[in-house]
């Protein structure tokens, strides 16, 4: 049990331990929300008030679902059999109901579609909109969250204020026959399965005291990102009942524009009763710089913003101003050289560069090919990634094929394609076993076949880098138009806009560079009014003319520095929180005493601990000592 609290923080302590009635908890930045969340699981079942097999924890991604299912593994609460608990997204874990349920009472289980961009370039026919499939299921999508039947889409949009790709009653007709070939094919979306689930649930009591028996336990991760959808889901599940574990962070709800509400996470409070409210403002990740400079930009919301930074300070945050979107690029390129030289050995592993709009990435991409810097997580990255799980729901080695077949004919989206290939290739193997859509996503997995370099600076939007961090982060493009964006017309659109770039100052650790331009597109753009007043702690805005390469930074690392990074990559590599691997004190009496020796590191760790850490601990002091 003591090993279960070790290292958590009175906060995160209370989060941990407090009684199994319905929680709510406002996790910010940085505050260890994952870590509260499966060491709270743990305890539940340490302590006896939770059976694993009665547990159901909910996320959004399925990256975030491994993450979970890794972390109570490593708690002992990992899957024994049956009697792990269940943790999947909202999709995955409706799938598995419906599934289940039509199995049950002998029902085919409903074929999802494979190549939805095809079907919605069906079902707008002639419209102008068949040539942007993406601008039609960006708003079936939206309906579907918002729980709108296409008869409702028109006066849906008026009230809420929604500006579609095309005439409201337009997009209407093509959502219509859009689920008229859904029927005519029976095929089904994925949000169909929640709202089937839903649905049944609301109407057979028995099947739904069955689901709440087998799940007595509610966990959801990222709720501030909830739908209306989802969170019928959430409430069939709980049926009213007060063991629920929620956590969530308003200053991280971005997703509105795609039908999330966060009112949904904000009125637990008033819609469960006798909720207790927790906070996690402490944030383990990023700097104080960039944590004041985070915090600025997030009070211009008008909303409480809890969060506090807790570790050591880093370098300031520095904002380069540049004539136009080349120049940005070029100078971006140069940043992150000028910062490689305080990374140590592989400098590109942790740095990323952020940007509002898909239509930046080129030319920021073709400036750090030309400048030597390896690129490694990109948009198209991330689509192949998610055309794989689009190819893993096949459930069998025809539905597999014909899914590749239909994707090469019809689709016009490069990563789909290429994940097609990748499929055409999996079904001629001479695979044993069954071949389906989990088999060839295992098959990616364990040969890597899907290798995306893991020593490139990441290039991706905001949305795609929520979740995620890096030591250095570039934001790009912070000005007039596109922070916030330029369609940010409600007052509602705009806040949503300010904490979208709260999320994205939040993925630094270390080092944050913002970038603005004063021309894009030959249009006049200039600095975001999100950066007056910004706290800077220097004079660092300016007309960058950066060196390519920087031997000797004005920042080169002193023994403290390196000590720092140390701790950090260790906990990172350990599933820890910095302060967990030593204490500040313990950083400053290594930089005091400089040990030399295995032996003088015991006077401060212990032998054993000593052992381990000497390696990289020694070779960084000899590195200062003889400089």
């Amino acid at each position: 049990m003591n090993e279960l609290l070790r290292g958590l923080d009175p906060e995160q302590r209370e989060a941990v331990m407090c009684p199994p009635t319905a929680t709510v908890v406002h996790a910010g930045a940085g505050s260890g929300k994952t870590r509260v969340l499966t060491h709270r699981i743990a305890y539940r079942v340490a302590t006896d008030t939770a059976r694993p097999e009665n547990i159901l924890a909910i996320t959004f991604t399925r990256e975030a679902a491994g993450e979970m299912r890794r972390r109570l593994g490593a708690l002992g609460v990992g899957h024994r059999g049956n009697s792990g608990p269940t943790v999947g997204t909202f999709h995955a874990v409706a799938l598995a109901l419906l599934r289940q349920r039509l199995t049950d009472v002998s029902q085919p289980i409903p074929n999802i579609v494979h190549n939805r961009t095809a079907l919605a370039t069906s079902a707008a026919g002639s419209h102008r909109l068949a040539s942007k499939p993406r601008d039609i299921l960006m708003e079936i999508d939206w309906a579907y969250a918002r729980m709108i039947p296409h008869t409702d889409y028109v006066a849906a949009v008026k009230r809420l204020q929604r500006t579609p790709p095309a005439p409201a009653g337009e997009v209407a007709e093509i959502f219509k026959q859009y689920e008229a070939l859904k029927k005519k094919r029976q095929v089904v979306d994925l949000d169909d399965l929640l709202a089937r689930v839903v649905a049944d649930m609301n109407t057979d009591s028995v099947y739904a005291e069955a689901v709440r028996w087998r799940f007595k336990h509610v966990f959801v991760d990222e709720a501030q990102d909830m739908n209306p959808l989802q969170y019928a889901l959430f409430d069939a599940i709980r049926g009213g009942r007060p063991d629920v574990f929620v956590v969530g962070d308003p200053l991280q709800a971005i997703y509105g524009w795609n039908g999330a509400d966060r009112m949904l996470f904000d009125n637990l409070p008033n819609t469960i009763s006798q909720v207790t409210v927790l906070q996690l403002p402490n944030n383990y990740r990023s700097s104080p710089h960039i944590v004041n400079a985070a915090r600025h930009t997030a009070l211009q919301t008008g909303e409480p913003v809890h969060i506090k930074a807790v570790r050591e300070d880093g370098p300031p945050v520095r904002v380069a101003r540049f004539h136009d979107a080349q120049d940005e690029a070029e100078g971006i390129a140069k940043l992150l050289w000028q910062y490689a030289p305080s990374a140590g050995a592989n400098p590109w592993q942790s740095c990323a560069v952020l940007v509002r709009t898909n239509v930046q990435i080129a030319a920021i991409s073709k400036a750090l090919a030309a400048a030597g810097i390896p690129i490694g997580s990109t948009r198209q990255s991330a689509e192949m990634t998610a055309a794989i799980g689009m190819a893993a729901q096949c459930t069998s080695r025809n539905s597999l094929a014909t899914w590749a077949a239909d994707t090469l004919s019809d689709s016009e989206d490069e990563a789909e394609r290429v994940v097609a290939d990748m499929v055409r290739q999996f079904v001629h193997l001479d695979q044993p076993g069954i071949i389906d859509g989990r088999a060839f996503n295992a098959w990616v997995v364990a040969n890597a076949v899907h290798n995306t370099p893991k020593n490139g600076v990441d290039l991706l939007t905001f949305h795609a880098a929520k979740g995620r961090e890096w030591d250095c982060v570039v934001v790009a493009g912070a000005e007039t138009g596109l922070l916030p964006h330029g369609s940010a017309s409600s007052n509602d659109q705009r806040k949503e806009e300010i904490r979208l770039a709260y999320v994205a100052f939040t993925r630094a650790a270390q080092q944050l560079f913002i970038t603005y331009a004063d021309k894009r597109n030959n249009r006049n753009a200039g600095k975001s009014p999100l950066l007056d007043g910004m706290p800077l702690s220097a004079n660092t805005e300016a007309n960058q003319q950066l060196p390519r390469f920087a031997a000797r930074p004005s920042n080169q690392p002193n023994l403290l520095d390196d000590l720092t990074t140390w701790r950090r990559h260790t906990g990172r590599a350990t599933n820890q929180e910095p302060f967990q691997v030593c204490t500040d004190e313990v950083l400053a009496q290594l930089v005091a005493s400089q040990p030399a020796s295995v032996d003088d590191l015991a006077v401060i760790f212990g032998p054993l601990t000593a052992k381990r850490v000497a390696p990289a601990l020694l070779a960084i002091i000899d590195k200062h000592r003889a400089a």
